[in-house]
C-alpha cells in the first residue's frame, strides 16, 4: 500500500509540475493536438460521424416545415390484406406473374406516367411457364413499366457473363471504358423488360448504424455508370434527377405518408364488370408496386422510423429526384474548418485568460446557435448544414479545457496552498510581491494574470499566487481590484526570494515601459519572519506583511521601498 501511495504522490507531483510549467499555454497545445488529429484523420472523425447521424436524425424528425409528398406518386401495396384476399384464388406469394400482367394492363388503360416495380423478378416460374409468357406479353405492350435490377457483390464479377456495356441505360464515365467488362448483376427474367430498356438498380446501403439516410443516383463499375431506379425515371421524363453519386434523402414524413392503395382492392376492381373505383384513378401518376406486408420482409430503418417500408423509401427517392429537392450538403472539409476555427478561438480565449464564466456562457450560446442554424436552414431550404463537427469536436475540446482549467486553477493559481497542510510548524520567511496596474481593463487584467501565472510557475523557490484573496467577491476585491499578489514561504530566513521577484517584475515591465514610466504599473515587496502554525489561517504578522505590500503600491514613493 505504501508503494502505491508513494507512486500516486509522485504521479500527482509530476502532474502538478507539468501544469505549473505549461500554464495557459496548455490550451494552445490541446488545440494543436486536435488539429493534427482532424487534419490527419487519425480516428477522431469516427466520433464525429456518430454525432453527425444523431444530429441529422433529430433535426429531420422534428422540423416544422416538412415538404409534402407528391400526390402524383401512388403505391399499390401488397399488404397482409392482399396476401390473405388473393390466397384462395392464387395461393401464397409469389402469385403467378400473369396476375401482375393483368394489373399492368388495367392500369395502363388509364394512362399513368409510369408503373414502377419494386419487385425483383430474379427467377422464371418453371411451374407456370404460360403465366410468365402472359406477363411478358403484357410488358412488351407496355410503354410505362420500369423494372429493378440488383447489383451483386463485386467479388463475383469474374463469374458473370453479363458485359456492363450491354446493360440498358448505362453511360461511360471515361474514355476507353471497356464495355465487355463483366458485372455481377441480377436482371429481371422478363425478356420484354430488358428489351424496353427501362431498368435501374433499387438497392440502398445503410449507414454504419443500419439506418438508411441516402440513396444512390448511380453505381460505378469499370468506368461505367449504372443508374438507380429513381435516376432512370428522372432521365426518362427529364426530371432534375441528381448530379451527385449519392444524395441525402429529403424525407416527407413518417411511414405511410404517401398515398397507399391495397393491391387486392385495385386488382379486383380492374377485373370487375361493375367498377367501384374512379376510371382515371392512376391517370398521370407514378404508380409503384411493392409490399408493406411484414411477412415479405421489405422493411428497413430510417431516421423517420425504426421500421420503414422499403417501397416507401423508393417512393421518397423518386419524389426527390422528380423535384430535384434532395438535401444538398456542404463539402465535409467546410465544417472541419469551422470546427478548427471554433477550437482555436476557444484556445486563444483561454490563453488570454478570458473569465471562465464568460467563456462558458459564450460556448453554450455558440453550441445552441450551431444547432439553431442547422434547424432553420433545414426548415427553410433544401440544404442540410451539418454542424456536427464543430458541435462534437467543440464539446470534446471544451471538456478537456475545463478539466485542465479546474486542475490549473487548483494547482497553478494556488498551488502552494495545497502543500501547506503538511508543513511543519516553525518560523518561516514570508515574502510578498504586490503588482498594481491602475485602471486596468478586464482584458488587460486577464493578460497580466496569464503572464503572472507563467512566471510564478517558473520561479526557483516555488512561489504561489494568493488568488483567492483578491479574486473572490468581497471587500478586498472591491478595494484592491487592480492588484495581484505573489508570495514565497521559505524555511530558510536568508532565502533570496527577491531574485525571483526581480525576474517577475522585469518580465512584466517588458513591453509596458510607458505604464511603468507613468507610474501606472507599480510593484512593492515586503517580507517578515512569521511563526507558521496551521493552514487554517494566517498569523497577524503574515496578514500585516501582505496588507503592507498592497498598501505600498497605492503610493509610488512607498512602492519604491522594496526591501522594507
Amino acid at each position: 500500500m505504501s508503494q502505491l501511495r508513494n507512486l500516486s504522490q509522485r504521479g500527482k507531483a509530476a502532474a502538478m509540475s507539468l501544469v505549473r510549467r505549461l500554464g495557459a499555454r496548455a490550451y494552445l497545445v490541446f488545440a494543436l493536438v486536435f488539429s493534427i488529429l482532424i487534419v490527419g484523420d487519425l480516428g477522431i472523425l469516427n466520433l464525429v460521424s456518430a454525432a453527425e447521424t444523431r444530429l441529422f436524425d433529430t433535426l429531420i424528425t422534428h422540423r416544422i416545415l416538412t415538404p409534402q409528398p407528391d400526390p402524383d406518386i401512388v403505391i399499390i401495396d401488397i399488404d397482409e390484406a392482399s396476401l390473405a384476399g388473393m390466397a384462395k384464388q392464387h395461393g401464397r406469394w409469389p402469385w403467378p406473374n400473369r396476375v401482375l400482367g393483368e394489373l399492368v394492363s388495367g392500369i395502363e388503360a388509364q394512362k399513368p406516367r409510369a408503373i414502377v416495380f419494386d419487385i425483383l423478378f430474379s427467377d422464371p416460374d418453371v411451374q407456370r411457364p404460360e403465366s410468365d409468357a402472359a406477363f411478358n406479353a403484357a410488358i412488351s405492350r407496355s410503354t410505362t413499366t420500369f423494372f429493378p435490377m440488383l447489383r451483386l457483390d463485386p467479388q463475383n464479377d469474374h463469374l458473370s457473363r453479363i458485359p456492363v456495356g450491354a446493360l440498358p441505360g448505362v453511360r461511360p464515365l471515361e474514355e476507353g471504358a471497356d464495355p465487355q467488362t463483366p458485372v455481377a448483376i441480377i436482371l429481371p427474367k422478363v425478356p420484354a423488360a430488358i428489351d424496353n430498356g427501362r431498368l435501374g438498380t433499387h438497392q440502398v446501403t445503410p449507414d454504419k448504424d443500419g439506418v438508411i439516410r441516402r440513396y444512390p443516383a448511380w453505381l460505378e463499375h469499370a468506368g461505367w455508370r449504372i443508374p438507380s431506379m429513381p435516376q432512370r425515371i428522372a432521365e426518362e421524363f427529364q426530371y432534375p434527377g441528381a448530379d451527385h453519386r449519392e444524395v441525402l434523402l429529403n424525407w416527407r414524413g413518417p411511414p405511410f405518408t404517401y398515398h397507399f392503395v391495397s393491391f387486392v382492392d385495385v386488382y379486383r376492381d380492374l377485373l370487375s364488370d361493375k367498377k367501384a373505383r374512379p376510371a382515371n384513378e392512376f391517370a398521370g401518376k407514378i404508380v409503384i408496386i411493392g409490399s408493406t406486408a411484414p411477412s415479405l420482409f421489405d422493411v428497413k430503418g430510417t431516421p423517420m422510423a425504426r421500421i420503414h417500408p422499403g417501397v416507401e423509401i423508393l417512393a421518397t427517392a423518386i419524389d426527390n429526384f422528380k423535384h430535384g429537392d434532395s438535401l444538398r450538403e456542404r463539402p465535409p472539409w467546410v465544417m472541419m474548418v469551422a470546427a478548427l476555427l471554433l477550437i482555436w478561438s476557444m484556445a486563444i480565449a483561454l490563453y488570454r485568460q478570458t473569465r471562465i464564466e464568460v467563456f462558458d456562457a459564450v460556448f453554450g450560446a455558440l453550441q445552441a446557435g450551431l444547432v439553431l442554424i442547422a434547424f432553420v436552414v433545414l426548415n427553410l431550404s433544401a440544404w442540410y448544414v451539418d454542424t456536427s463537427a464543430p458541435l462534437s469536436l467543440g464539446v470534446m475540446y471544451f471538456t478537456l479545457a475545463r478539466i485542465y482549467y479546474g486542475l490549473s486553477h487548483k494547482w497553478l493559481a494556488s498551488s502552494r496552498l495545497q502543500g501547506l497542510a503538511g508543513m511543519e510548524q516553525g518560523r518561516r520567511l514570508l515574502g510578498v510581491l504586490a503588482i498594481r496596474l491602475d485602471g486596468a481593463s478586464a482584458s488587460e487584467r486577464r493578460r497580466l494574470k496569464g503572464e503572472l501565472d507563467r512566471l510564478v510557475a517558473e520561479t526557483s523557490l516555488g512561489a504561489g499566487r494568493i488568488a483567492n484573496l483578491i479574486e473572490d467577491p468581497g471587500f478586498v476585491q472591491s478595494v484592491f481590484a487592480d492588484l495581484m499578489l505573489v508570495y514565497w514561504l521559505c524555511e530558510e530566513a536568508d532565502a533570496d526570494w527577491r531574485a525571483d521577484a526581480a525576474v517577475i517584475e522585469a518580465s512584466l515591465a517588458q513591453g509596458r515601459a510607458q505604464d511603468l514610466q507613468r507610474g501606472r504599473l507599480r510593484f512593492a515587496r515586503r517580507d517578515s519572519v512569521i511563526c507558521w502554525q496551521t493552514t487554517n489561517g494566517w498569523t497577524p504578522a503574515a496578514f500585516g506583511t501582505i496588507l503592507a505590500a498592497m498598501a505600498a503600491t497605492a503610493t509610488p514613493s512607498l512602492s519604491q521601498e522594496k526591501d522594507q
